[in-house]
């Protein structure tokens, strides 16, 4: 496993609140700084390294001085009366917190879980959040779509790599597609192919995939890794029925690698980290056609996901320490609102979703 500098973790973790600001339509406002800032210092050897792809054994204590005195695991009973919700999770905090769904007036969590430096975070149509636990290794599925649920039964580890990304159709039952951003043999990142009853089986390769963020799997079975190969160049491979040695996809302009998801038309929905802005494309099974993008973001954001409807998507902001929420079209998104409340910026917000997800 390949870890950024100190002086990287330096930068990110004396990042302060930048609040919430807002915005209209296709917005560019951000917080990040220039040359020199945040922004660079993902550059390493001329590859985008992200800075969660560290493991918590490699970042001294002294910059994560919340995590050890966080309370969790705590829950509000009245959360658990509505079901679903937003949630956010911290890689350094070692949390996913649980929001209601509209949260305009910045209201704290109403439930949290324990995790192991998280970095994205999935639900899956029926409303079960999925943590792609990247410290321990580990694949936890919860019940949903009540947020903070139970265990559905035991962490499944996975013996390919680092989990980074995550999704799955019906995770109790059916197969969860795993993104890890490296293998164990610090060879470049790949997919697992797991169940909560039979562990992680397979791991698909392409020697495109060198650092791999975001995976997406289609109703039909087909799922796509999007990475940077080894010269660090952004790009999508697709895996038809989610087997076999997958191709690399014509037609994607993103910039850099980042979360995806899929709309309720099919549409893959795909974010272009430290750019940062979210691009739409039809097909990709391997050409791609654009339908809309690149639409801004508010701040730097590698993951995000879409609302049942596919009428809004949620952001993490960890430029700013915030979760974004935005009004979801395939021409354009508009900004919303912002919140905070009980997120810290020095712990890294990272992933955010709805519960339940999109329905494609």
């Amino acid at each position: 496993m390949r870890l950024t500098s100190l002086a990287v973790s330096a930068a990110i973790a004396a990042g302060l609140l930048a609040g919430c600001a807002g915005g209209n339509l296709n917005s560019t406002a951000s917080s990040v700084p220039s040359a020199g800032g945040l922004e660079s210092s993902h550059l390493v050897n001329g590859h985008f390294v992200p800075h969660w792809s560290r493991l918590a054994s490699a970042v001294p204590a002294e910059l994560r001085p919340f995590g050890a005195q966080r309370t969790l695991g705590r829950l509000v009973p009245d959360a658990v009366k509505k079901p679903g919700g937003i949630y956010a999770s911290e890689f350094f905090g070692g949390i996913i917190d649980g929001y209601p769904l509209s949260n305009k007036n910045n209201k704290p969590p109403t439930c949290t879980l324990t995790a192991t430096n998280p970095n994205d975070i999935a639900v899956d149509r029926r409303g079960d959040l999925i943590d792609p636990d990247g410290g321990s290794r580990t694949v936890i599925v919860y019940k949903g779509p009540r947020l903070c649920g139970a265990e559905v039964g035991s962490p499944i580890a996975d013996p390919y790599g680092q989990p980074s990304d995550a999704a799955s159709a019906n995770a109790k039952t059916g197969e969860i597609v795993v993104g890890n951003i490296f293998d164990n043999s610090q060879t470049g990142g790949s997919i697992s192919i797991c169940t909560i009853s039979g562990g992680c089986t397979a791991n698909l390769t392409n020697a495109n995939m060198y650092e791999v963020a975001g995976v997406a799997l289609a109703k039909n079975g087909d799922c796509w890794a999007d990475a940077t190969n080894s010269g660090g160049t952004a790009n999508l491979t697709y895996f038809k029925k989610c087997s076999g040695a997958g191709q690399t996809s014509t037609g994607f302009m993103n910039t850099y690698y980042g979360g995806l998801d899929i709309d309720k038309n099919g549409y893959l929905v795909s974010i272009d980290a430290f750019t940062p802005a979210v691009w739409i494309y039809k097909g990709c099974n391997p050409a791609c056609i654009k339908i809309g993008g690149p639409f801004p973001l508010q701040g730097e954001t590698i993951y995000g996901h879409l609302n049942q409807a596919s009428t809004a998507f949620v952001a993490g902001d960890y430029a700013d320490g915030v979760i974004d929420v935005y009004k979801y079209r395939r021409t354009g998104l508009a900004y919303q609102y912002s919140f905070n409340n009980g997120l810290v910026s020095s712990e890294d917000v990272e992933g955010a979703a709805y519960s339940p997800a999109s329905k494609e």
